[in-house]
């Protein structure tokens, strides 16, 4: 658990590692990369631009502004940059941000409000990976009764593939769902909620059956579901969650991640930008630190890609702060993702730590 006076070092040691910067970040000899008074003061700008979304029961304007994944993806961005419930500029924000997902508990488990959507897994599982990161470094207990039953509802509705998909119950299954319910049951299991190893195993084997044969380039990836073709974004999520939550090496990846670069080199990563590269970010920075031939992977994509999001920002009216990337306007959910991509070199959250 940090400490406010680990948290306060920490923050000082990176803003002595920005003076002098003039890119969005700087590369450290440890072949680490540091956010520069640029990339905070882009990470501070959007966080005011959550905050000022926010409504007064912690919930959020929007069309989806009410839902569970919403809120938890708001709450992670204020986190990632060292706030938590009760503590930091956005303190008290954050706080709002648990309570409205602490009333999102049904008594199934689920973790979801909001109008009907069918994406109702994938808010459970972010959802649920923000309460854990909540319980991990608070100890509150109105949290853990109702962490440890979306955990329980994740595992009665896990397929026989190992799979999930969008519906609580036991269905059909995808690469995309599978990947968020997978990082939650590993959030989940780091700040101590008991996860059955069985069920963290299967879903770590369904992530391989989503894996692709070599292409002519002799590279392969992951694919949305068994069977079918790769694609960079959920090859960017398979090869994350295999690194994150299956301890694979990079050498194990070599051809995914290869893949990835070449995907982002030729300017193909347009599609589901944001949802591509929040995994994307995170397998490079994984990669990262596992040897000198894998380090320079990190130490490229990140400025590259921070610079990419920055200058996307709006800095004036009603939208300050708001990410714009590839020519589109993130609603709350997009810039907070922008910002868990943006504030990776903070390692303020546990399960994106190396």
């Amino acid at each position: 658990m940090l400490t406010k006076l680990h948290r306060a070092f920490v923050a000082l040691l990176i803003a002595v590692l920005s003076l002098g910067a003039s890119n969005a970040v700087a590369a450290t000899n440890d072949g680490e990369a540091e956010l520069t008074r640029e990339g905070k003061a882009s990470i501070n700008m959007a966080l005011q631009h959550i905050a000022s979304r926010q409504r007064a029961d912690g919930s959020f304007t929007g069309g989806m502004g009410q839902t569970s994944g919403i809120a938890a993806a708001a709450v992670l961005a204020w986190m990632a940059a060292g706030n938590l419930p009760g503590e930091g500029p956005y303190g008290k924000q954050c706080a709002k941000g648990i309570d409205y997902l602490l009333s999102c508990s049904q008594p199934s488990g689920l973790l979801f409000k909001g109008r009907e959507d069918r994406h109702v897994m994938y808010h459970h599982g972010l959802a649920a990976i923000a309460l854990s990161e909540a319980w991990g470094h608070t100890r509150d207990k109105r949290i853990y009764d109702k962490l440890k039953n979306s955990i329980e509802l994740i595992v009665r509705t896990q397929n026989e593939k190992g799979g999930w998909r969008y519906e609580p119950k036991v269905s059909d299954d995808d690469l995309s769902v599978t990947v968020m319910i997978l990082l939650a049951l590993r959030s989940a299991k780091d700040s101590g909620i008991s996860v059955p190893k069985e069920t963290i195993d299967r879903a770590i084997a369904y992530v391989e059956k989503c894996r692709t044969e070599k292409d002519k380039e002799g590279l392969a990836g992951f694919a949305y579901q068994p069977g079918q073709g790769k694609k960079w974004s959920t090859t960017a999520a398979g090869v994350m969650s295999l690194m994150l939550c299956g301890n694979y090496k990079a050498n194990a990846l070599k051809d995914g991640l290869e893949y990835l670069v070449k995907t982002r080199e030729k300017k193909e990563d347009k599609e589901w930008f944001v949802y591509g590269h929040y995994y994307g970010a995170q397998a490079m920075y994984q990669a990262g630190s596992q040897g000198e031939k894998f380090r320079n992977l990190w130490t490229k994509w990140y400025p590259d890609l921070s610079t990419q999001i920055i200058k996307s920002q709006k800095t004036a009216g009603n939208e300050r702060g708001q990410y714009t990337v590839d020519n589109r306007d993130y609603n709350v959910w997009g810039t907070s993702m922008c910002v868990l991509i943006l504030g990776i070199p903070y390692r303020y959250l546990p399960i994106y730590q190396r």
